[in-house]
């Protein structure tokens, strides 16, 4: 996955609709949460089981992929407009959690 030409091609559709002026940390952190509670909705009242098995519905695999996609993007966007190199804080994070976690004693062993 190139994260540059993924920025790119959002950032062209934002200046080409005009809504870079709306693209601040705040409005970014905020859809990003909205985003993310529209992929809950699909799973709000079903069983864990049922929730498992969504994916393998056509149409609500679909509705569930638009919704990720377009969390991603909104992350993708908070990350570049705040100056964090997505990539980097990913491989950070999980460095940290290993250390924090690894063979800790909630661990198997």
């Amino acid at each position: 996955m190139d994260l540059e030409k993924l920025l790119q091609q959002y950032n062209d559709l934002c200046e080409d609709n005009d809504w870079q002026v709306f693209r601040t940390p705040k409005n970014l952190s905020s859809a990003l949460c909205v985003a993310a509670a529209r992929i809950l909705t699909h799973y709000q009242w079903v069983t864990e089981e049922e929730s498992l098995s969504l994916g393998l519905i056509p149409k609500r695999k679909a509705e569930i992929a638009d919704e990720i996609g377009e969390t991603f993007f909104l992350l993708l966007a908070l990350a570049n407009k705040t100056g964090i190199d997505l990539e980097q804080a990913i491989l950070q994070k999980a460095e940290k959690n290993q250390r924090l976690y690894a063979g800790g004693p909630d661990q198997p062993d």
